[in-house]
């Protein structure tokens, strides 16, 4: 029997288990740090590092990744250009809904179809070839979004082609990624689609080049953010489908390492923490799509809550805050201990007293890993030049680029795309000056926590204490709000303040005060995963008065439900009457890849009961399963009559067919 071996490739470290699928034990894991300038050194010194497996033993690789998650929070990606085919201008912008989208250009195109897939205005090609030619200097990437594609995806198809034609962009329809009727979702899909396209296909090049060096000669595949998995190629052209990945696949890893069917499984990783729901042990997925910082996707994923506070959040410091999250930066301790002239650096800072109010000099610069003929300004490319010897705290980038003070360094854009990454203070190093965790330098932390506590105008021990409760308050918090969604999703985002009082009382350290004593109590036992777990959840989980579990190997677990993943093809139909005044006068069904029309039922569902098993059949053989295990459900949607005698009326039936099984190594 082949082994299979799962990668988990997050903002910190990069995991890689070898699963024995026969008896489901974990045979070998090993542990290495992302290398983000070249990510292909950390997954091969994470595979290398394996014990006792042979690369001829491996018959399958599966990746599980939060890199797609952390970009989509961090606002990090490309520039688009949203081609919006049918969408009403005046209507968006009246309701402020433009803005959702997240593209940096909008171009609105004539053509439409109605509800019924029926063409009511064709494509304005001509507009469209406009909108192509003024763009396609200043993006990095179209998408295009028909507004009732779901209902006929003609238009979508032909456009893209048009944009093919004109420009060597990356281009994403939206249709193909999310079938929701939310137009303004789909567009905003297809949009950060297109921003991923960059950033994941630098991890899935990386993944293909450490697996063949390292003697590896098996299918990989990818776990998507609903906990199955996908072909290579699939998530190269869909990495928005990878939203949430490294929750759903955590999910399925504290499954198979707990045994438990029902939990709330929280991972802790370095940039976010996801909050995710086990039952009948799978994680709980939304039909919704998924939620990630500002985005609102048409995705089928996990049903999490992601927010942006892991070991490697950025903390901020002044006299009048203190911050922390959701951006991530290379913890202090560990840049140090690989790069003697950050330690040197902080030393001098903390020797020499230097403050500054509103730029924090603890921070460092340093190269990322984009690709180095990028397109950059004369200004970025100073910032580059004068990086390429080494990281450099931000007063001394300011004066090697000429600038009289760091804070008229302009710094976003490259960050975002990849060009440049920062170093900083992070709960990581709060761990290390607290004496909790020693893994780096202990020295360069306690000394640029000292900094920090010096600009916050307060001791180390009150500065560590301080931000120690900060990250505790923050972890809480993000976990009650997503057992509250379970009731109520918009009271489980709301800010209004007698819910923010409730929460802040109920995770403060002493919260019985008279007259009242506020005790919001998690009655699912949490499973704590992730590196930084066992540091932070214990202590979390006796605020929210709730059993916590870490399992032996919760530093990997995400990796373990990487290999233990499926896959899970589903394609739906939807067959809808089309009635006048006369009755019905035929049916039309939509499906994933054509809308047709029948004078029939019989007919309409004879089609989709050869067309929907062949469809789900032949996407899971595409995902390497050799023998698929396919699965039917419908529900339909009938009217009342005012008739009570009469029957109702069918409206639309929605028909669900699922492929499943194990790819085969």
């Amino acid at each position: 029997m082949s082994l299979i071996l799962g990668i988990d490739t997050g903002g910190t470290h990069t995991d890689a288990v070898v699963l024995d699928p026969a008896s489901g034990n974990v045979v070998a894991w090993h542990k290495s740090p992302t290398t983000h300038a070249n990510l292909a050194l950390g997954i091969s010194a994470a595979i290398n590092g394996l014990q006792g497996v042979a690369p001829g033993q491996i018959g399958l690789v599966t990746l599980s990744t939060t890199l797609a998650t952390n970009a989509a929070i961090e606002g990090l990606g490309g520039r688009v250009c949203a081609l919006l085919v049918g969408y009403d201008e005046s209507m968006l912008r009246r309701y402020g809904l433009t803005h959702r989208i997240h593209a940096a250009a909008l171009e609105f195109i004539p053509g439409r179809h109605d509800v019924f897939g029926e063409e009511r205005s064709p494509l304005d090609e001509e507009a469209l070839h406009r909108a192509v030619e003024r763009q396609r200097d200043h993006v990095d990437a179209f998408a295009v979004s028909s507004y009732l594609a779901v209902r006929n995806p003609e238009h979508e198809i032909r456009a893209a082609q048009i944009v093919a034609e004109y420009t060597d962009r990356p281009v994403v329809c939206g249709g193909t990624i999310g079938r929701s009727l939310d137009s303004v979702r789909r567009a905003t899909t297809a949009v950060l689609n297109a921003r991923l396209i960059p950033h994941v296909e630098r991890l899935l090049a990386a993944i293909g080049h450490s697996v063949a060096q390292s003697g590896i000669a098996a299918p990989i595949t990818v776990v998507r953010g609903d906990g199955a998995v996908m072909p290579l190629t699939d998530a190269t052209a869909r990495p928005v489908e990878t939203l949430l990945s490294g929750p759903a696949a955590s999910a399925v890893g504290a499954q198979r390492l707990t045994g438990r069917a029902s939990a709330l499984v929280v991972d802790m990783g370095g940039t976010t923490t996801d909050v995710a729901l086990l039952r009948d042990g799978r994680p709980k997925v939304s039909d919704q799509g998924a939620a990630i910082g500002a985005w609102r996707t048409a995705v089928r994923a996990a049903d999490v809550r992601s927010f942006g506070i892991g070991g490697d959040s950025r903390i901020l410091a002044d006299p009048l805050d203190l911050s922390v999250g959701p951006q991530r930066v290379e913890p202090l301790s560990a840049a140090a201990a690989v790069e003697p002239s950050v330690a040197e650096a902080i030393a001098r800072i903390d020797g020499d007293n230097l403050t500054h109010r509103l730029v924090p000099v603890w921070e460092f610069l340093a190269v990322g890993g984009a690709a180095e003929h990028a397109v950059r300004a004369s200004a970025e490319q100073d910032v580059c030049d004068a990086l390429r010897e080494g990281p450099l705290d931000v007063t001394t980038l300011a004066r090697r680029v000429g600038l009289a003070d760091a804070r008229l360094l302009n710094l976003r854009s490259l960050i975002a795309r990849g060009l440049i990454r920062r170093i900083g203070l992070t709960p990581t190093d709060i761990l290390h000056a607290r004496g909790d965790f020693q893994d780096f330098d202990i020295e360069t932390a306690t000394r640029a926590c000292r900094v920090a506590a010096r600009e916050s105008r307060t001791d180390l021990d009150t500065f560590l204490a301080r931000t120690h409760e900060l990250v505790v308050h923050h972890l809480g918090d993000g976990i009650l709000r997503r057992a509250i969604g379970e009731f109520d999703h918009r009271a489980a985002e709301s800010e209004e303040r007698l819910g923010r009082f409730l929460l802040d009382r109920s995770l403060s350290r002493s919260h019985r005060r008279d007259p009242l004593d506020v005790r919001l109590e998690i009655t699912d036992p949490i499973v704590a995963l992730g590196a930084p777990a066992e540091a932070w959840l214990p202590k979390v989980a006796e605020r929210l008065h709730a059993e916590c579990q870490v399992p032996e190997l919760a530093g990997v677990a995400s990796a373990v439900g990487a290999a233990a993943s499926q896959v899970i093809e589903q394609v739906e139909f939807l067959l809808r009457p089309l009635y006048a005044r006369s009755g019905v006068t035929g049916y039309v069904v939509h499906g994933p890849i054509e809308r047709r029309r029948f004078a029939s039922i019989a007919a309409a569902r004879s089609y989709i009961d050869q067309a929907g098993p062949d469809l789900a059949k032949s996407r899971a053989l595409a995902a390497g399963v050799t023998r698929p295990l396919v699965t039917h459900d419908e529900h339909s949607w009938d009217a009342a009559s005012e008739d009570p005698d009469e029957g109702g009326y069918l409206m639309e039936t929605r028909f669900t067919f699922t492929g499943i099984g194990r790819p085969d190594g």
